[in-house]
Formats: C-alpha cells, structure tokens, sequence
C-alpha cells in the first residue's frame, strides 16, 4: 500500500495553530470545504445492490452473477446482507493471491450461503502495471456476453497473468475469450477500441476519492479493509461487520508495500512553470489546482514571499505541475491550460498570477472561461489570435493528464500540495514552515524532519539475522569472511548515492581482495518511486544475458532519465546500449518473469526490519542508509577481526 512517513515537525507545527485544519482540498471531497482525512471512516449508508434484473444468470456453482445499475460485475445474492466491494488490479500479484487463495473459500461459504455480494471495481495501478487497464478493459469487453462470461474472464485474467503481461496482450485476451467459449469477433473489436477506457478511469477515480491508494482494496458494508489478508482474518472482519461492529483499523497485518523511511520521492521534470536557478540547491515542487481557494491563497499570500527571500535569492528553484481536480473543480483543467498557452509567449506567470487573483470572475463558468482566459491574455499584451488557437489545440492535454498521473503514484490526494527536494507538505502553508523546510534542505536535514517518532519505528533485529541469498546476484569468493547483502532501489536517489561514492571503494578494496561478498537484493519502493519495481526487472533480465551489473550501473548512471514515464522502451534501448539481444531482453522485460522475484527480495526484507533504502546486512547485522564509507571500513573490519579469531 501507499508508503506513509508517520507525523512529522510540520505535523507539529500546524497542530498548533488554531485557525483551520491543514488546508488542502483532497480528491475524496464533495463541496468545496476542506476536511482532515481520518484513518479510519464511518462506513458509507447501506442498501440493497441497485441491480440490472434482466443481467443476472446462475454460474456453473449455481451461485447469481449480474451486473449492478451502474455497470459493476456482482457474485452472490444481491439482497445479502453484506455487500463486499473489492477494488482490484488485474496484474498485482497481491490480487491475484486473494482470488486463489482467500476468494474461493469466501465463495463456498459467505456467498452461497447468502450472507455476501462481492462487487467489482478496477483500480489498476498503471504506473507498476502496465497491462492492468488493458485487462479491466477485456473483462468488461467479456461482460458484453453475459455476466458468467465475465466472471469467466475475471478468473482467467487472475490465474494467468504471464500469458497477457507483455507487449500481445489483445491476442492474449482474444485467445482467453475462445478458451471461455465466446464471440470473439465482438470481444475483439471491443478490445481493440478499448471501449471501456472511460469507465475504468471512473473507478479509479472513485477510489482515490474514498481512499484507496492500493490494491487490493476493500469496503465491508461501508467500511475500508486493506490488502490480501489470510482467510481467518477476512472472515473475522466479515463477522465483525455482520454483527454491527466496527473495523478495528484500516492497515493491512501483511501490507503490500513497506512503509517507506526518510526517502524522498523522485519526481519528473514534466512541469508547466518553474522560477529560480535550476543549480539552487533547494528545489521545490508544486502541485495546483486554479480552481482551488486554497492554491489561490498560497499564490496570493505566501508566493511573493518565497519569490523575494528564496527564488530571487538563488536557494530555491521551484517548479509547477498541474493537478486539476475534476471532480471539484470542472474548469480547472482549461485554466491550467490557459496558464501553459501564455507559457508559449514567455508569460506563464503573469497569466498564472492573474488566473489566481480573479478566480471569482471565471471559476463555475464552463466554456465561457475560455473567453475570460482570451481576456487575460489581451490585458498581458499576448498574441490573442495564437492564444486562442493554443487554447482549443489540445496540444497541452497529454502533459497535464501526465502531471495528474504522477501525482496519483506519488500519493497526492489534494491541492496544494509541496515536495520540497522529494518531501512533502501538503496544504496551504505559512511561509514559516517552507523557511523551516528550506533552512533544513540547505542543512542536510531535512530528512530529520520525516522521521517517524521513535515509538512509531519497526524495530531492527538485536542481533545478527540470517538472510538467505537465494538467486540473487552475488560479486565475490563465496567463502569471503563478511558477507554483505544490500536491499535497494533503482529510483531511490540515497542507494545513487551510495553506488556512486561508497560501493566502488567496497569493490576495489574488500570484494576484490576476497575479504567481502556483496549480494544484490531489490527493495522497490513503488508510492513514491513508481518505475523502480520495472528498474528491478529491467537489472535481472539483463543477468538473463550476463549483464546483470552492467545494466544495475546503467541504471543508477542515468537514473534521471528514465523515471518520467513508462520506462519500458528506454530500459529496452539500455539494453542495445550494452549489447544485448534486445529482443530476448524486451520479451523477459514484458513478460513480468521476475515480478515474483523481485516481490519475494521486497517480502524478504519487510521480514527482517527494512524500512527504507538502501539497506545493508553485514554478516546478518543491520546497517541502514546510504552511509559513508568509513563507517563499513569499521564494520568489515570488526567482522575480519572476529572471523580470524
């Protein structure tokens, strides 16, 4: 699940104040006032399933299949009294150990007896999941020909993910469709104009706005249960619910993702504005909505001040991206818009400025917003005819729709919202906490800030582990006195760090001298760094090749350049780079072969304590972050001495 730091100084410093709530406006809201998320929340007012009658048939169990009013596949007796709403991705491995695993069990009992309705929702988590949208769109394509095909197809999806994870997938699923016994000609042609594309994007929609942030997800009657949890458990939170009670807590026992340590998010350089030096050694990001009253506030009241005392300095170099939320603000996509088309004519701004000043002139007006965007421009002395053709372009759509799938990898649930060098504040600020903030960043110390309080933090192990190595790439003499095991992420910018300046004096003076053996484990941190599980899988089909190291360097010279987007084609071209077939590789890459891998080294190191990366292990003793080469100087050291002795 989304990876969380805990309360932080910032948390502190606004429980002090005594105006308002932190100040956002979240994806989750329905008016136009903002609320503090709660981590636990009432469960929604409960009703029968609104059902299409005429859609339901009895599968090969005899259990009723249908489709709900508003499109959505249900099992079980709509009147249940209890609906279970499970929000799914039809590539994750966690998913897919639910229905293998949990479901069936679920099934023969809760939902044959009556007792349950479980309702389908996709939430496909495209960042990590490539296909995932792709397959939502074929179960709904199946679902053309009647409920039992889509449940047919549902299984399908979930029992082979390796045969329609890659490149084929529209053959892929025409073949699971003859398999299931239906028109293929029809599925086909609705696969192919992915015609349900909008009401996948619904769903997703819909689920960060309740509060889903990973997969899979659930709602008992109402009430957030998270996470591919073991049966006993499942039928415990069932029970509970039955019986009128309330879900003790909405955290997974076996969470999907670890909650991340001070590791700051990597963000790409897709932005609509940006202010400053790009070498300041500060940077600040930015998230907006020109819609939203609290973006304005930051523009109106607390940018001049970071302008004057930071951007105009040097300290800071900041940078906007746009986060309409549509939802709540229906005009604030063309406002973004309009920003970036003065942008063209080096006004962006100037138009970003005034945009926010007359928000009450323009904000609720629909298509006439465009008339008082063309206004605007004519009061900055802009080229009106070019504006206006840059307005109905449509040239801007693909970066800002980019900009709002960033943010929904990255966790951000409401506007505005800051990463200051890759660590959030989210709200409107005071300036007082972006000084903290920055003074801290100049510092070195701003990671301090995001340490979870003692009491909150996973404790690590008292002593030394065992840490099996399993298939994972090992450098060294096998029978070298220390061995040290390191958990890392391809997109973390500290494990960079740590292959840039510590790990190269590892090599020349411990590993090749047959004093250390290094052992290569990947520790993929997908909420805040959503192409490093992909960076993982590019490294060991590589090794498939022999070029596992080479490709690991590869990746962390240039890891600036390929976090931005789906990073499939560049890992592809590293591969040429390095000589490689390139086909063997992009078939491995686009296969998911090691998805399992990689999720077992992310399972293995949650087990032993890892929070954050880089991790290392010593000889099974722990050793966390990117520290400085003396420290494992001593530590190698200390180890020799007492293997000698």
């Amino acid at each position: 699940m989304e990876a969380t730091t805990g309360p932080t100084i910032f948390d502190d410093l606004m429980s002090q104040e005594q105006a308002s709530p932190r100040e956002s406006e979240g994806l989750e809201e329905e008016t136009q006032e903002p609320s503090q998320q709660v981590e636990d929340p009432e469960p929604a007012e409960i009703s029968n399933l609104e059902i299409i009658k005429s859609s339901i048939e009895l599968d090969a169990s005899g259990i009723q299949v249908g489709f709900t009013s508003d499109g959505h596949a249900f099992r079980g007796d709509p009147n249940a009294p209890i609906i279970l709403e499970e929000y799914s991705d039809f590539q994750c491995p966690f998913c897919s150990r639910f229905v293998d695993e949990t479901l069936p069990t679920i099934e023969a009992e809760q939902i044959a007896s009556g007792d349950v309705v479980l309702v389908y929702y996709d939430f496909p988590l495209n960042n990590i999941h490539p296909q995932a949208a792709a397959a939502a769109n074929a179960a709904r394509c199946a679902g053309e020909q009647g409920a039992v095909a889509y449940w047919l197809m549902h299984d399908q999806l979930f029992a082979n993910p390796e045969f329609w994870s890659n490149q084929a997938y529209e053959e892929a699923f025409v073949s699971m469709a003859e398999e299931i016994g239906i028109d293929t000609s029809v599925f086909k042609s609705c696969v192919q104009s992915n015609k349900y594309e909008k009401e996948v994007q619904v769903d997703l929609d819909a689920g960060v706005a309740l509060g889903v942030s990973g997969t899979p997800s659930f709602f008992i009657n109402g009430q957030l249960f998270v996470g591919a949890q073991p049966l006993a458990v499942f039928n415990e939170a069932l029970t509970t619910v039955k019986e009128g009670g309330q879900l003790a807590s909405n955290n997974p026992s076996e969470p999907a993702e670890p909650a991340a340590a001070p590791t700051p998010a990597s963000l790409n350089q897709d932005f609509a504005g940006e202010m400053g030096d790009p070498n300041a050694p500060v940077t600040i990001v930015e998230f907006t909505d020109y819609q939203c009253p609290f973006c304005a506030r930051h523009s109106i009241d607390t940018m001049p001040i970071l302008v004057s005392e930071m951007i105009d300095s040097g300290r800071v170099h900041y940078m906007l991206k746009d986060l309409p939320l549509d939802q709540l603000h229906p005009d604030a996509r063309s406002a973004a818009t309009a920003a970036r088309c003065a942008g063209d004519q080096g006004a962006y701004w100037e138009m970003h400025d005034i945009i926010f000043a007359n928000q009450e002139s323009w904000a609720g007006l629909g298509p006439e917003t465009e008339g008082v965007f063309l206004g605007f421009a004519a009061e900055l002395r802009l080229d009106t005819e070019e504006y206006a053709d840059c307005m109905v372009s449509g040239r801007f759509d693909s970066a800002i729709e980019n900009n709002v799938n960033e943010a929904r990898a990255l966790g951000v649930d409401g506007t505005p919202f800051f990463f200051v060098d890759g660590y959030p504040l989210s709200g409107a600020r005071p300036t007082e906490h972006f000084q903290i903030a920055v003074e801290l960043a100049e510092e070195g110390r701003l990671a301090e800030a995001f340490a979870p309080p003692p009491q909150a933090e996973p404790q690590p192990p008292s002593g030394p582990v065992e840490v099996t190595i399993g298939d994972a790439y090992v450098l060294g003499d096998i029978d070298a006195p220390v061995t040290i095991v390191e958990f890392t992420d391809f997109q973390c910018p500290f494990c960079s760090r740590h292959y840039q300046q510590t790990f190269p004096q590892i090599i020349d003076s411990y590993v090749n001298e047959g004093l250390v053996r290094y052992v290569f484990k990947d520790f993929p941190l997908n909420s805040i760094h959503p192409q490093a599980f992909a960076a993982a899988e590019a490294a060991r089909c590589a090794g498939d090749q022999d070029a596992f190291l080479e490709m690991h360097n590869l990746l962390f010279d240039r890891q600036g350049d390929w976090g931005n987007q789906e990073p499939t084609d560049t890992f592809i071209g590293y591969a040429g780079d390095l000589g490689l077939d390139t086909d063997e590789f992009g078939v491995c890459l686009s296969s998911g072969k090691y998805s399992e891998a990689v999720n077992a080294d992310l399972q293995q190191g949650m087990e032993l304590g890892v929070t954050g990366t880089p991790a290392f292990f010593l000889n099974g003793h722990l050793v966390s972050g990117a520290q400085p080469y003396e420290l494992f100087v001593q530590a190698i050291e200390s180890l020799i001495s007492e293997d000698g002795s």
